[in-house]
């Protein structure tokens, strides 16, 4: 955007009943799709600090987002770049805390300099509702939401109608800002 105007910070937060080595673990994972980040997969080198990565799902066919880890502090803090490969939008920053409370684990879901009336502001702030609401019940019961569900069944139907501006081709992972 020109004029540079960033829309209020977003913060989602939820307590999940799990030790945070479990929560964090299950956070960075690398080797299967995660379901409450849509089935897509973390591909990046490594889960280290200064690290591409793409957000792959279709059998490695789509790439929703790109980005570059700015912070990596297990088990409490990761902090990246994002770019959602549909538009155009410039990239925002996501930071995801966990800190240890009696009981669990608060989760917390951070987005920052999303750009103001981009169509990536709405998508981010729906996006980070679904996370930390579909994160929670994955750690505590081995599988997402009801409603999530019938949202990834429905996604994998349409996925031959997915735009070719996501194509896993187009976002090499060099291209992770």
């Amino acid at each position: 955007m020109s004029d540079n105007k960033f829309a209020e910070k977003q913060i989602f937060r939820v307590f999940i009943k799990a030790p945070v080595e479990t929560v964090w673990s299950e956070l960075v994972k690398t080797t299967k799709p995660r379901p409450f980040f849509w089935n897509a997969t973390w591909d990046t080198p490594e889960m280290a600090t200064g690290n591409p990565f793409r957000m792959v799902s279709g059998g490695g066919k789509m790439v929703a987002a790109i980005g570059k880890i700015q912070e990596f502090e297990p088990p409490h803090k990761l902090v990246h770049s994002f770019r959602l490969t549909a538009t155009e939008d410039v990239p925002s920053t996501v930071t995801y805390t966990l800190k240890e409370v009696e009981g669990g684990t608060e989760f917390s879901v951070i987005n920052e300099n999303v750009p103001a009336g981009s169509k990536a502001e709405k998508s981010k702030s729906q996006g980070a509702q679904f996370i930390v609401k579909n994160f929670k019940a994955y750690v505590e019961t081995g599988k997402v939401t009801f409603g999530a569900q019938l949202m990834l069944a429905m996604f994998s139907l349409m996925a031959p109608m997915t735009p070719k501006t996501m194509s896993a081709d187009n976002w090499p992972l060099e291209k992770a800002e």
